[in-house]
This record gives C-alpha cells, sequence and structure tokens, in this order.
C-alpha cells in the first residue's frame, strides 16, 4: 500500500519534487528540469501549502480504503491531475509574466481546495456507517388490500402504467429485493439519472465507485430489461423498471457487467 500511497501524493503536484520541510517554497534553481506548471506548483508558498494540504487527504483516504481501494484511489487521482491540467494550463512564457504566473496560480489553488473538500468528504462518508445516517428516501411500497365492492366481489388490479426511458430519471437508493425496504441514504450511496441521460452510482464502501458517464440506452425495453453504457468509460450493464400504479412505488433493478454488481432500487424522495 506504501507506493499507492506514494505515487497518489506525487500526483498532488503532478511531479515528484518534494516541498522543503520548512513550508517555503522551493527556489526557482531547485525545480529546474520539470513542466511550468510544476514549476509554478514547486516555487509557489501558496500552492506548496495547498499542495501539502491535498497530499494529506489522499494520503488519509488511501489508508482508510485499504488495499483493495488503494488502486481506486490513485486512479481517480490521475483522473483528476488530467482536469485540472486542462482546467488551469500553465504556459513557460507564464512564468515570466507577474500577473499570468498570480491567475494561474490562483486557478491551480482553486482546484486544489475543490479536490480536497471533496476527498474529506468522501472520507467522512467511510468512516461514518450508514445506519447512523437519517433515511432521506421514500417508504416502501406498503401491501395494501385488493379493493372490493359493494357486494364484495373483488376487482380487478389496475393496469400497470407505460413506461419509457423518461421515467427513470431521479435519485435512487438501495432496497430490500423483497420487501422495498429502503437500507441505504440518498446523500453518500445513491444511483442517479438525469434529464439529460447521465448516470451516476456512488457507493463510498465500494473501491470501483463512483462509476459515471452518459446513459447510452441501447438494446431492450425499460420494462423487460435495458441495456445501457459501453461508452466514456461506464461499464455496461442492464437497467429494469419495475413500475408500479404510481412513480413512488417504482422499483429499479441494476445489474453491472464489471464490476460485478447487482441491486434492487427505490426513489428517494
Amino acid at each position: 500500500m506504501r507506493a499507492a500511497i506514494l505515487l497518489a501524493g506525487m500526483l498532488v503536484a503532478g511531479t515528484a519534487m518534494a516541498a522543503d520541510t520548512s513550508g517555503e517554497a522551493a527556489k526557482p534553481a531547485d525545480c529546474a528540469g520539470e513542466t511550468p506548471l510544476a514549476l509554478l506548483l514547486c516555487r509557489d508558498a501558496s500552492l506548496v501549502a495547498s499542495a501539502d494540504k491535498l497530499d494529506s487527504a489522499v494520503r488519509a483516504l488511501t489508508e482508510e480504503a485499504g488495499k483493495a481501494g488503494e488502486e481506486a484511489v490513485a486512479a481517480g487521482q490521475r483522473a483528476w491531475v488530467q482536469r485540472r491540467d486542462a482546467a488551469c494550463p500553465v504556459a513557460e512564457t507564464d512564468l515570466a509574466d507577474p500577473k499570468k504566473s498570480k491567475d494561474r496560480a490562483a486557478c491551480l489553488a482553486r482546484q486544489m481546495a475543490d479536490r480536497s473538500k471533496a476527498l474529506e468528504s468522501e472520507l467522512a462518508a467511510r468512516r461514518a456507517p450508514v445506519a447512523d445516517e437519517p433515511l432521506t428516501v421514500s417508504a416502501s411500497a406498503p401491501q395494501r388490500p385488493a379493493p372490493t365492492s359493494l357486494q364484495g366481489q373483488a376487482k380487478p388490479a389496475s393496469a400497470k402504467r407505460m413506461v419509457g426511458v423518461p421515467a427513470l430519471t431521479g435519485r435512487w437508493a438501495k432496497a430490500d429485493p423483497a420487501t422495498r425496504t429502503p437500507i441505504d441514504d440518498c446523500r453518500t450511496s445513491y444511483l442517479e439519472i438525469t434529464g439529460d441521460g447521465a448516470f451516476g452510482l456512488h457507493d463510498p464502501r465500494i473501491a470501483a465507485f463512483p462509476l459515471e458517464g452518459p446513459l447510452a440506452p441501447g438494446e431492450g425495453d425499460v420494462a423487460e430489461g435495458l441495456s445501457f453504457g459501453g461508452e466514456e468509460g461506464l461499464p455496461e450493464g442492464t437497467l429494469r423498471l419495475d413500475a408500479a400504479d404510481v412513480p413512488r412505488f417504482d422499483r429499479l433493478f441494476v445489474t453491472l457487467d464489471q464490476p460485478a454488481f447487482g441491486a434492487t432500487f427505490v426513489r428517494c424522495r
């Protein structure tokens, strides 16, 4: 695990350079031979402090994730470094321009502060038992007696409503497959499908999550089983909606091929 922690720490700054133990920024000469972005990170005292804070957050999360989750943390850092570099590009000419250097440093500081907060939130979610979280999901569908007429004759049950892909939109919580009783909260562990077709599956206890990407529906029918995924990193899987007579009692069944995953979901409030 030590190797993974070191890799994650290196990825914070995108370079193998370490800040001086005094907390002061390294001198430009000490940073020779690196990329312009790494040079700026190395020689700016405020960025060195931000990088140290982020490195601590990465290490804490890696240790909490354990051996099974250390690679997922490192992979998340690699992806974040790519997003950071795209959001805050630094050219060699920027280093010679005080105004541009200040602007680029401010951008990098924001990126690292946001990343630190995100990692700290994930760490808190991993450490907090789900049972301690108040549920914010809809109640399970109650057992309702069949309606009867005045003569005591049972009325035929109403037909389930017709559904399509838009019926999947919303936030869902894992539930007991037999009783529909929700077993997760809707803040740290949930499935979300947005109106524009984005898919997100979050659970801080599973190293491979979060999984996010375009839903990209393929063959099949929502009520019978709809294939999805396979684009932009989202794994292939199947969605099946068990539509009730009203949407709040719907159940959604989700399976993934890799990582192997299957669960029943009910709607969040």
